[in-house]
């Protein structure tokens, strides 16, 4: 069980400065999650850096997992403490949502995830690390350790309406149209927590076969669906039908031109991903789909978006290789070619969005960028701690943002939906996308 190696991986710290000679110097460590009780939290840098001290042991309720299971309770040195360095790029997290270092406090049980590499140990009593993640521990029980749970509550799944937008499954990659008030996003399942639960998230229209049966696609995989403001409230939303696709395939709208008669849709099957271009006469219409003819081709492109630079159609995608993946554009009358090394790195960039003024927006592995007057930066939402957010795309005239924000499921990693508005110096704080109403811009 899971609990119990988390618990041996404790004790090994615990023990990693016994037995030699005692030094000061700080001795490298493997990168453990911490757990213990906040003793002092106190600000070092101020509105930057902050420390809190950590005084070490397993949580309650980890303990009363192991003796139900018959397990020994390992004993801690009594006197390790842990001094945790919290910058503004760390991520607290408590009842399953995002929050500040401020709204912790002494005596609270916590887990911390270590910056990989800044675990040490000085001497034989004090451990430290800078943090990448710091959780409440009752969250970090639901999201990593649910076996040691007697029950989960199930709220922390999330909603199974499929009249709801959000749910405790798979929503990804938003893009509102036109005047905001129509929504294209991708939706799927996710795989059960233990065998013989269902899968979590809404059973939409379009999931189930004739018989009834879940389709193969649903469970890990996704396809596009579309919902409309309308009557004061957002509409169930409804699958978008493509022609062609196989029974495991996902596919997902990364581009929908305001008229609802073209779009740019990835697909990704077992051994290929692709962009096609899909196309009707009119809205209502059915789609038809073709392939899309960028360079680099192949069955590694997708993610693309078409958009207007001077004055004539343009086109920014991503070229999948490997594990990595660079962003490539194609300007009016010229080839396509890579973006410049400040866009493309080692790491992984991928969903392109453009904005107005050609502001593109892209994600970089787990974090959301943009690129504007020459400058890469990095998309904040308000808060001194970091919120993540992916798949960020702009409503046309830029007023808000459209992105995804994490769920914390139990054992799985799920997105929500959600809106923010530009106040004329910062994005505003994000609304789920169930609540936000069109007309309030």
């Amino acid at each position: 069980m899971r609990i119990f190696a988390v618990a041996m991986s404790i004790l090994a710290l615990a023990l990693a400065g016994c037995g030699g000679p005692v030094s000061t110097a700080p001795v490298p460590q493997p990168d453990t999650t911490m757990f213990g009780r906040v003793a002092e939290i106190k600000e070092i840098d101020p509105g930057r850096t902050w420390e809190v001290e950590i005084r070490a042991g397993l949580p309650e309720a980890m303990q009363a997992a192991m003796r139900r299971e018959g397990r020994p309770v390992p004993e801690l040195e009594r006197d390790l403490s842990v001094k945790v360095r919290v910058t503004r790029d760390a991520v607290a997290v408590r009842g399953l949502a995002t929050a500040d270092l401020a709204e912790f406090r002494v005596g609270e049980e916590v887990a911390v995830v270590p910056v990989p590499g800044t675990s040490a140990m000085v001497g034989t009593k004090l451990l430290q690390a800078e943090a990448a993640e710091l959780y409440l521990f009752q969250t970090y029980q639901v999201r990593h350790l649910p076996a040691s749970l007697e029950s989960i509550p199930e709220e922390v799944w999330g909603s199974r309406d499929p009249e709801r937008i959000n749910s405790g499954g798979i929503e990804r990659t938003p893009l509102l149209v036109g005047d905001g008030s129509v929504l294209y996003f991708a939706a799927g399942l996710l795989p059960p927590l233990k065998e013989g639960d269902g899968p979590a998230g809404s059973v939409r229209p379009g999931m189930r076969d004739a018989a009834g049966e879940l389709l193969p696609w649903t469970v890990g995989g996704y396809r596009p669906y579309r919902t409309a403001f309308t009557g004061g409230r957002w509409s169930a939303p409804q699958p978008v039908v493509l022609p062609g696709l196989g029974e495991m395939d996902s596919a997902r709208f990364t581009w929908v031109n305001a008229a609802e008669t073209e779009g740019l849709v990835e697909m990704e099957g077992e051994e290929e991903r692709i962009l096609l271009r899909a196309h009707r006469a009119r809205p209502g219409a059915a789609w038809a789909l073709e392939r899309v003819d960028l360079q680099p081709g192949g069955e590694g492109v997708g993610d693309a978006q078409f958009f207007t630079m001077q004055g004539q159609r343009a086109a920014v995608w991503t070229v999948y290789e490997w594990r990595d993946s660079d962003l490539w554009l194609q300007a009016p009358g010229a080839e396509g070619q890579p973006l410049e090394p400040r866009i493309n790195t080692m790491g992984r960039e991928w969903a392109p969005r453009v904005g107005p003024n050609t502001v593109l927006y892209f994600c970089r592995s787990d974090r959301q960028l943009l690129f504007a007057g020459g400058l890469v930066q990095e998309v904040r939402l308000p808060g001194v701690q970091r919120r993540p957010l992916l798949e960020a795309a702009p409503t046309a005239d830029g007023s808000h943002l459209v992105f995804r924000v994490p769920r914390f499921n139990p054992g799985v990693s799920g997105w929500d939906l959600a809106v923010a508005a530009w106040d004329g110096d910062a994005w505003g704080v994000p609304v789920l996308m169930d609540d936000w109403i069109p007309s309030a811009r």
